[in-house]
């Protein structure tokens, strides 16, 4: 590939994030008023029921790539996964990592010797 060529396709990555960051941020919102809604008494719709609560809002690490923490089975995990865009929406993809906590704090144990060894190895 050549450097025109990736320099177009880092730029059309750069606007698909953007695209979906925005929808990112609009869900969000809308996630809110619900939330609130709901709060207030209000009945909630079905839709609703499949958002994200506010704990499983996705960070964004470029490159269509997501961090987020979500509960299951009463267990907290930091989901580290690749996304893809169908119908309009963001939707997480096979290819990732879904740490336990207890992983993630391993894993945040061993990021300096991480960092050390990218730093020897550049």
């Amino acid at each position: 590939m050549s450097s025109k060529d990736a320099a177009l396709s880092d730029s059309s990555d750069s606007e698909n994030e953007k695209k979906i960051l925005a929808q990112l941020r609009k869900e969000k919102k809308s996630t809110k008023r619900k939330l609130a809604g709901a709060a207030a008494g209000e009945p909630a719709s079905k839709s609703a029921a499949k958002q994200t609560t506010p704990s499983e809002e996705k960070i964004a690490l470029g490159k269509m790539k997501f961090v987020t923490v979500r509960e299951f089975k009463n267990k907290l995990y930091v989901d580290i996964r690749e996304h893809y865009e169908k119908d309009g929406q963001l939707l997480p993809g096979k290819k990732g990592v879904s740490l336990p906590a207890e992983q993630w704090q391993n894993f945040k144990a061993v990021i300096e010797e991480v960092d050390e060894r990218l730093r020897q190895m550049s």
